[in-house]
């Protein structure tokens, strides 16, 4: 049986060519049906995924039990292991040891002190002459200085100030800065203590064990010197020329208010005496201030007791360890 065009559009081919048609549609339609009845069932769909955590496992070293030491003060202790519930072994002795201290740090004690105005015993090293210029004094403290139990200023330590001549007291006066340097054996060697006091006279007998009168007084005695006796003649020369040449003078009177009255005349012979007494009169002057300044000095011995006498309190928190001083290479 031949399909050709004759047979398409005779009647029965017509017929044919449409089944063919359905034919294909139900095929195509059955074909289709079950993807969309599984798109469109809401059984059939598929839940949403839930993103989980990620979890990385990590194989690790097993802990290794030490080997237990021998020793009388181990302890036996029980460790569980994988192969048996309990099991018995001797824990070493760690070579941590941790102690308990206080619950509040201790207060650190504060430094030894004085109160103003103490009396520190001291004795002169060598001999002191009012005849220099800010004399420098150095002393020894004969004994030791104790406040509320508390050695502040041992014996043995050195004093140090400045001396100046007390010209109306005849003596030395002694008073403003003074240095405290310990000398001991001890951490103190060395150190200085600064402070404000004046020397005060010590009148002490050990053989009677009497105090003097002047003990206690401002200033250190000594044996007075006197050097001016060449220079009190001359004073006395000079100031009796100068009287003489005014009386030497040749007079004339003279009437006023005041009735008569002798005056110096005007003369050569006059003015030459005039001239002479002005200047003995200057000489003597001067001789009457060399006397007063220089015309004795004292001198103190070596071994002089004194006190020195503190016009501040007595704080060993302010002595200090002098810095070495550094050398040029």
């Amino acid at each position: 049986m031949k399909f050709t065009g004759e047979f398409l559009t005779s009647p029965t081919g017509q017929v044919v060519l449409v089944a063919a048609v359905l034919l294909l549609g139900v095929l195509v339609m059955r074909w289709q049906q079950p993807a969309a009845t599984e798109s469109e069932s809401p059984a059939v769909k598929a839940a949403p995924t839930r993103v989980l955590p990620k979890t990385v496992t990590r194989e690790g070293a097993r802990f290794a039990v030490p080997t237990p030491v021998a020793t009388p003060e181990s302890a036996t202790v029980t460790v569980p292991t994988d192969s048996a519930p309990k099991a018995e072994a001797k824990s070493p002795i760690l070579p941590l040891m941790l102690f308990t201290g206080p619950d509040e740090m201790p207060v650190a004690e504060p430094a030894p002190f004085a109160p103003y105005g103490r009396l520190i015993s001291c004795r002169t090293v060598f001999a002191l002459e009012s005849n220099r210029l800010e004399t420098p004094i150095i002393g020894v403290v004969t004994e030791d200085v104790w406040h509320d139990g508390r050695r502040v200023i041992p014996a043995g330590a050195e004093v140090h100030g400045r001396a100046q001549l007390d010209p109306a007291r005849e003596r030395l006066a002694a008073q403003g800065h003074w240095r405290i340097v310990w000398r001991t054996d001890d951490a103190d060697n060395g150190m200085e203590l600064p402070v404000s006091g004046l020397a005060l006279d010590r009148d002490y007998d050990a053989t009677t064990g009497a105090w003097g009168e002047p003990d206690g007084s401002a200033g250190l005695r000594g044996l007075v010197v006197r050097t001016a006796s060449a220079r009190e003649l001359k004073l006395f020369a000079a100031t009796f020329l100068a009287s003489a040449t005014a009386a030497l003078q040749d007079q004339r009177l003279t009437t006023g208010l005041l009735g008569e009255a002798s005056v110096p005349a005007a003369t050569a012979r006059n003015a030459v005496l005039a001239g002479t007494g002005a200047v003995l009169r200057d000489h003597a002057q001067e001789l009457r201030e060399a006397i007063a300044r220089d015309g004795f000095y004292i001198r103190v011995p070596a071994g002089k007791s004194f006190y020195l006498y503190v016009t501040q309190t007595l704080d060993r928190a302010q002595a200090r360890v002098p810095a070495p001083a550094l050398t040029a290479p």
